[in-house]
């Protein structure tokens, strides 16, 4: 929601750059600008977030389904709530994104998804803290990603509020603290590694006659 408001605005300042110079006709293109843009702003409040709407997630209950679903599980979980992940090869900038709820304990870090179909929560990733490499954080503004590089794997992990929406920057602090307490070697990050860029879109040049 946040990063929409910061381009319907970009949007509007160019629309009113543009009426500036283009008086004749470009003041009912800024009107229809300025009234698509609040509808869509309008709309995009009322619109659950779309990690919330797709994963799962109760603070009390879910430790307690977390044990279900992974039997295996007998250590105390120490932190947990949603996230998002990208998960690539060492050395990446972008990789493949999921919306997903973690798990921290003593010695691993369990990261799931959330099959709709079977009710239960599905691995996407499960971390041997002791088999990190190292571990990063990157933060800008109130963005932060935990980066932790294996020997052929790298994942980045943004927690989030309860609520879906937005990145729990204090929360991602926390569990990187938590992990560099383990003795993992902690590095300067290069940068935040992003989802992969969407299709550009194709753009077919139309000629009208004169």
């Amino acid at each position: 929601m946040e990063n929409l408001l910061q381009e319907e605005i970009i949007g509007l300042f160019v629309c009113l750059f543009v009426c500036l110079f283009f008086k004749d006709y470009s003041m009912h293109y800024f009107g229809t600008s300025f009234l698509l843009s609040m509808i869509l702003l309008l709309s995009a409040c009322n619109t659950t977030p779309y990690d919330k709407a797709t994963i799962y997630y109760d603070r009390t209950q879910f430790p307690a389904q977390l044990v279900k679903d992974y039997p295996g599980l007998s250590s105390p979980v120490l932190q947990h709530g949603r996230c998002s992940l990208i998960v690539s090869t060492p050395g990446s900038n972008t990789g493949t994104y999921y919306f997903c709820t973690y798990a921290l304990t003593a010695n691993d870090l369990y990261v799931q998804g959330w099959d709709a179909k079977a009710l239960k929560y599905v691995e996407i990733a499960h971390v041997d803290i002791s088999a990190l490499k190292n571990i990063a954080l990157h933060t800008i503004f109130r963005t932060s990603q935990l980066q932790m590089t294996e020997e052929r794997r790298q994942l980045a992990l943004s927690a989030s509020i309860d609520e879906g929406g937005y990145i729990d920057s204090a929360a991602t602090k926390a569990l990187f603290e938590a992990i560099k307490r383990k003795g993992v070697p902690v590095v300067k990050s290069e940068g935040m590694i992003n989802p992969p860029a969407p299709p550009s879109p194709m753009i077919i040049p139309i000629i009208v006659p004169k």
